[in-house]
């Protein structure tokens, strides 16, 4: 018997003739953030070999892995009865508590297999019957599962499953850029297009003097928590924003300040994301939550994007992406009392209405603008974020 975690995945298997690439990804991407001492792919499932490496560490870098849907810890066996059983009765010592039902669920791919899936499950539990007294079966119901899985070169057996995120493997569906605030929102809305298999960058906005280094630091610090679900460092860049705000804030009418700035910071993201290579955007906006999430006054904003701007929290609660923060490990960065750009340039009274017609014709007469938003352009410091487990 080997020690080994069996490792499953959901939408990756309703993939036609490319779900070999996004196995072969999941696989690399494990090996990257799990750094086990062997992984390989048999039939549908992914097999990591502990090799003397501790299940509860392995256990604790898998929740980092987009694409995984589920993992057990198991035995690998050979096709012999009497060590099936005995993997079955060292598994279940180590897993039962107070459970009173169990049954026993076999999949056989390997047809040579002397017995059904149906007289396997059967056999097996007549023996779990006898060496554990106090378990009773429910085939409808059971406390905990006893799962077979007969391959061609090899038996797995385990107990029970633990869930994971699923989604797609980092990487799989392009690159984007974040655009990461120091609120609870927007890392919130990384981590979701990680989760859909997109590479990011973040691009965070920040107005010295009137924002802090500890505003710098929070930001950074936000990156980190996305980039441990990240095979690869992210890039976390950050534009001092002060003079295009200054100059908007001064030219042009209050209320709609905040939509300018908010239309500048799309020019300026267009610019890095054509220099990075990224076909889209990210934001943690949600509609009708700020005056600046009206509709009106999104589709006012995104006018200034060339590319696509990917809105994953557009429709939900604030309390579940309060309980997703909580979650992922952000919330105690988000509400620490370090503002960002929004924040300190914010119109006592900002327009819930705008159009982009409007819109382009104020800007028509800030004649310094787009001079000021390339100069902040430049000007951009970027950070490499590793992944710290």
């Amino acid at each position: 018997m080997e020690p080994v975690v069996v490792v499953r995945y959901s939408e990756i298997g309703l993939k036609g003739k490319n779900r070999g690439y996004f196995e072969k990804k999941l696989i690399d991407n494990i090996r990257k953030i799990v750094k086990p001492p062997e992984v390989n792919k048999r039939y549908g499932r992914i097999i990591i070999r502990l090799k003397g490496m501790s299940f509860e560490e392995i256990k604790e870098r898998l929740r980092y892995v987009f694409g995984i849907h589920s993992f057990s810890y198991a035995y690998a066996t050979s096709h012999d009865l009497d060590e099936i059983k005995e993997a079955v009765k060292e598994l279940l010592t180590l897993s039962l508590k107070d459970e009173k039902t169990f049954k026993v669920q076999t999949k056989r791919s390997y047809k040579q297999f002397p017995l059904t899936s149906h007289e396997l499950s059967a056999y097996i539990g007549a023996f779990v019957l006898e060496k554990f007294k106090n378990l009773k079966v429910d085939v409808h119901n059971p406390e905990i599962t006893v799962g077979i899985e007969l391959k061609e070169k090899e038996a797995f057996i385990f107990v029970g499953k633990e869930r994971l995120y699923g989604g797609f493997p980092v990487g799989v569906s392009g690159k984007a850029i974040l655009l990461l605030s120091g609120g609870i929102d927007s890392p919130v809305a990384g981590w979701y297009m990680l989760k859909r298999g997109l590479k990011i960058e973040t691009l965070s906005f920040l107005s010295p003097p009137f924002t802090s280094e500890k505003s710098a630091k929070k930001v950074l610090d936000l990156a980190s928590i996305l980039a441990k679900y990240s095979p690869e460092p992210i890039k976390a860049n950050i534009v001092s924003f002060t003079e295009v705000q200054q100059y908007i804030k001064k030219n042009a009418p209050d209320k709609y300040s905040l939509i300018l700035q908010r239309r500048s910071m799309m020019r300026i993201a267009n610019k890095l994301s054509r220099k990075r290579h990224a076909k889209a955007l990210i934001t943690g906006e949600n509609i009708a939550q700020v005056a600046s999430q009206t509709l009106s006054n999104l589709a006012s904003i995104e006018d200034a994007s060339n590319v696509p701007v990917l809105r994953p929290l557009i429709g939900f609660e604030k309390i579940d992406i309060v309980e997703k923060a909580k979650e992922i490990g952000t919330y105690e960065i988000s509400i620490l009392p370090y503002i960002d750009s929004c924040v300190a340039f914010a119109p006592k009274n900002p327009a819930t209405n705008s159009s982009v017609e409007i819109l382009r014709d104020l800007e028509s007469g800030l004649k310094e603008l787009h001079d000021l938003e390339e100069k902040a352009y430049r000007e951009i410091k970027s950070y490499t974020l590793g992944r710290d487990l």
